[in-house]
């Protein structure tokens, strides 16, 4: 006995395609662009650099990926990175 097989089209919610997107976004590597700069009286300027995608500081330098949000992170134009001060706004 042969078996038919169809191909059934079955449409996704569009929330659902928008959430496999966003999850393969996370996977393109994003340039760092920022580095946040920290006055202290005793250590004097110490900077730390931002991930593109959740803003918030990347506690070391040179990793593949933010620990924080999974962003995968491109260290080409690191030297390039726009100084940017807490509590300033863009």
């Amino acid at each position: 006995m042969k078996l038919a097989v169809r191909n059934l089209y079955f449409p996704l919610p569009r929330a659902y395609l928008e959430f496999l997107l966003n999850q393969a976004s996370y996977r393109a590597a994003m340039c760092i662009t920022e580095v946040m700069v920290f006055k202290s009286t005793r250590m004097g300027e110490t900077g730390y650099y931002v991930c593109p995608r959740c803003h918030i500081t990347l506690e070391r330098e040179f990793m593949s990926f933010c620990d924080r949000c999974g962003q995968h992170l491109d260290w080409k134009n690191y030297k390039k990175a726009a100084i940017i001060y807490p509590g300033t706004v863009k």
